[in-house]
């Protein structure tokens, strides 16, 4: 199931890529400017300090995340070097 997940992630960002701007109609005009969001310091406000389970299931999650991207980088440019190397 999990394996579904990431590939399913992964195809839904290839396509993305190749997905036209206006593919989803006019633009939508937002209330905020995107830049003027505001993000939220969990550990200022003592909100990990009272789920210390979730932010550590959040960090672990993070970290697998990582691992996942430099396995791939490692993938890719292990691909790249071959194909490389096979018309060189």
């Amino acid at each position: 199931m999990m394996m579904f997940v990431i590939r399913a992630a992964f195809w839904l960002a290839i396509v993305s890529v190749f997905v036209p701007s206006d593919f989803a109609g006019a633009q939508i005009d937002m209330p905020f400017e995107i830049n003027e969001a505001t993000t939220i310091d969990l550990n200022a406000d003592g909100w990990c300090a009272e789920n210390a389970e979730i932010c550590r299931a959040g960090e672990e999650a993070l970290q697998f995340g990582g691992f996942l991207a430099d396995i791939a980088v490692d993938r890719i440019d292990a691909a790249i070097e071959a194909h490389n190397d096979t018309e060189g």
